[in-house]
């Protein structure tokens, strides 16, 4: 298999789009007028809990089948793509903001939407099932907002580079957000 740059940056933007239309496909039908409504699907993938709950759900099936027809899931990783539905279930709107940056972010009270400790423990999540937990905990404080294909990305590449990545991210926001806040003093 070739790894070129080209290679994986188009592998990377197939991903993206499998995962962008699966997910608009899962907005309500006010939304994607002539299609069909999909809220008790959506609702049984938020009503899981846990990962063992996730592969038992139908819509989750048509992720996995999109994503292998993408060229992904062939590596078995169901746990990833079952974190995946579960936690995009829960997103209601996009950004194209990095998903450690919009967690910086500060609200209109200066506080950034998840504190320090809170995205510790996010960030600190080791194995799929601690951040599938962490992160529907999380999704309420960042408005029900993440960048969906790269918050899936990240989490089917779950794992200490990507770790680390968020934290340097997340730090560098809150940094520039504690100069805006000095700057209006």
């Amino acid at each position: 298999m070739e790894t070129s740059p080209n290679t994986l940056e188009e592998k990377r933007k197939l991903f993206n789009a499998t995962v962008m239309e699966w997910w608009q496909e899962m907005r309500p039908a006010n939304e994607r007028e002539g299609q069909p409504n999909r809220r008790g699907e959506l609702a049984e993938l938020k009503r899981c809990k846990t990962l063992a709950e996730l592969l038992f759900v139908p819509r989750l099936q048509v992720l996995r089948w999109k994503l292998r027809k993408a060229d992904y899931a062939k590596e078995a990783k169901y746990l990833a793509i079952a974190a995946i539905a579960g936690v995009l279930a829960r997103v209601e709107q996009t950004t194209d903001t990095k998903f450690p940056v919009w967690l910086a972010q500060s609200k209109a009270n200066g506080e950034p939407r998840v504190g320090e400790l809170r995205f510790q423990r996010l960030a600190s999540c080791k194995s799929l099932d601690e951040v599938f937990s962490a992160l529907i905990r999380v999704l309420p404080l960042a408005d029900k907002t993440a960048p969906v294909a790269s918050l899936a990305h990240d989490i089917y590449h779950w794992g200490e580079r990507t770790r680390q990545r968020w934290t340097m991210e997340y730090y560098e926001e809150l940094l520039k957000e504690e100069e805006k806040k000095k700057k209006k003093r």
